[in-house]
């Protein structure tokens, strides 16, 4: 939250609970946002599989119930059609159809998710959304500028810290570090290596380090505390431009499990 430092995440959510509910595309609807923010925490309507009067109907519940709530938009790049690569998924499929006794969908029958357009903020600006979140980076500066001026948080997913970083850089008001156990559902936009990319415990120290993302002046002070008393004699070490766990280079194990120490030292 390199936008909003001293503030806590329950404080930023402007929830009981510091917790955000995970969106389901195709799995859920407004049913499930609502039951999460009766409970105390930040319920999220996916909205990538919404045309503009589902999304509105949708939108009427979650608004009527009151609370805070998030509403979560692709903004992908659509693939083309190509028929001879859907020709050979088909044949590669067509076994395991037949094995369990199944008809096989026709050609273009799969669920579509449309990135988020004018279209769909023009049914945002009616209802302003506490928050707005999106998936595989940011949407076109006209339509983020159209998402801030309703007054609706921004917030993403990273899969490394360049991602992370660049999510700061271009407007995003908080960043969701998304690890390697998410698989197929990495929201990955920069960085496709899969190489590049860690699990939870390793890349949220990276992405809140104090260098980074300053989630407040005090975290950022225990740090700094905790490193001197390390290196007594090195301070400069405890600078974090300076550290000699760079997340730009192949992460050591020795340096995970410092970064997950100090991580959790933060934490308490």
């Amino acid at each position: 939250m390199g936008q909003n430092r001293g503030m806590t995440e329950a404080t930023f959510l402007g929830t009981a609970l510091p917790l955000i509910q995970a969106p389901r595309a195709s799995a859920q609807d407004a049913r499930l946002a609502i039951a999460v923010g009766e409970a105390g925490a930040l319920g999220s309507l996916p909205a990538a599989m919404l045309d503009a009067a589902a999304l509105e109907r949708e939108l009427r519940l979650l608004h009527a119930s009151g609370r805070p709530y998030n509403v979560n938009f692709f903004v992908h790049t659509p693939p083309a059609p190509d028929p001879a690569r859907e020709a050979r998924w088909r044949t590669a499929l067509a076994p395991y159809y037949a094995e369990l006794g199944l008809q096989a969908p026709p050609p273009g029958a799969g669920a579509s998710r449309r990135p988020f357009s004018h279209e769909a903020a023009e049914v945002l600006e009616a209802f302003r959304p506490a928050f707005v979140s999106f998936h595989f980076g940011l949407p076109a500066p006209e339509l983020l500028a159209r998402v801030k001026r309703m007054g609706s948080r921004v917030l993403s997913s990273a899969t490394t810290v360049r991602e992370a970083l660049w999510l700061q850089a271009n407007g995003a008001d908080a960043v969701i570090a998304q690890g390697l156990e998410a698989g197929g559902h990495r929201g990955h936009f920069l960085d496709k290596d899969p190489a590049l990319q860690a699990g939870t415990a390793t890349l949220l120290p990276q992405v809140v380090r104090p260098s980074r993302f300053r989630s407040s002046p005090r975290a950022a002070s225990r740090t700094r505390r905790a490193c001197a008393r390390r290196w007594p004699r090195a301070p400069a070490r405890c600078r974090p431009e300076r550290h000699s766990c760079s997340v730009t280079r192949p992460t050591p194990r020795r340096c995970i499990a410092r970064r997950w120490r100090t991580f959790r030292r933060r934490r308490r």
